[in-house]
């Protein structure tokens, strides 16, 4: 299976994991842009594979389509070849109708940096929007979207993001298993509805009804061990990305966790 993680797990190395408080998310993002160089991302990416990941989720603020252009993604896809990683996907956060004007930008970048899936979330006000843009690109380059489940006003139930993505080709779901076991979803029953129509899946484990954040897989109450299952029987040939946000290096914490998945899976 094609088992990767989000490079923002990592989004507070760039104050060397003591962020400021408060944390503006603009800010740090556009300090990431400016300051985390290409050497850094190669760097970072270096220490993801040696864990044993074998795809890439690349966070946009990181290597940015707003600082590196196609040729410069392009390059990139072929040194992370080298690296021997598989299936790549490109986190863009999140897009409203704001977005609009950037949507054939990022999609390109991402076209050229070897992506098969943009993942973000979708402002639900702004739906109606964005997502045919999305669609346009998406059946121009042949690529997809994820929606990612997050808290309203973005789409956030199994059923909305289920509405939204069955209305076109190339929208599907990005599956965040940690925050729907945080707001209290039944995740497999969430797994059950959007079925074929999951792209892309965040592997993220929590404790059910708390903000008390992430723990590595297996540690929390998400029922991560029937997905996996259920992902592998069914054939699923996308990506689980391990995404582990933690208020400090969260290697140890990506260790462990592919070390539970493996031993679930039993493909290592």
């Amino acid at each position: 299976m094609n088992i990767g993680t989000i490079t923002c797990t990592y989004f507070m190395r760039i104050y060397n994991y003591h962020g400021p408080d408060p944390l503006d998310w603009n800010v740090m993002c556009d300090k990431y842009r400016a300051e985390f160089t290409w050497d850094d991302f190669l760097a970072l990416a270096g220490e993801i594979k040696d864990m044993g990941f074998n795809s890439l989720e690349i966070w946009e603020p990181n290597f940015s389509y707003q600082a590196y252009t196609e040729n410069d993604a392009r390059a990139m896809a072929e040194e992370l070849k080298k690296m021997g990683f598989g299936l790549l996907a490109y986190c863009i956060g999140g897009w409203g109708k704001n977005d609009v004007p950037v949507v054939e930008k990022a999609y390109r970048f991402a076209k050229a940096l070897g992506a098969h899936v943009v993942v973000g979330c979708i402002s639900q006000p702004d739906a109606g929007v964005i997502l045919p843009e999305i669609e346009k690109w998406g059946k121009a380059l042949g690529m997809r979207y994820a929606i990612e489940n997050h808290p309203r006003p973005n789409l956030e139930s199994p059923e909305d993001i289920a509405d939204a993505a069955n209305a076109y080709e190339t929208i599907g779901a990005n599956l965040d298993t940690g925050i729907y076991n945080m707001m209290g979803y039944d995740v497999s029953a969430a797994a059950n509805l959007l079925d074929q129509k999951i792209f892309h899946v965040h592997l993220k484990d929590t404790v059910k009804g708390t903000r008390d954040g992430c723990l590595p897989i297996g540690d929390g109450d998400a029922p991560l061990r029937e997905l996996l299952l259920k992902l592998r029987n069914c054939g699923y040939e996308d990506m689980l990305s391990v995404e582990y946000e933690y208020p400090d290096d969260p290697a140890p914490g990506l260790k462990k966790s592919i070390q539970y998945i493996y031993g679930v899976l039993g493909d290592h």
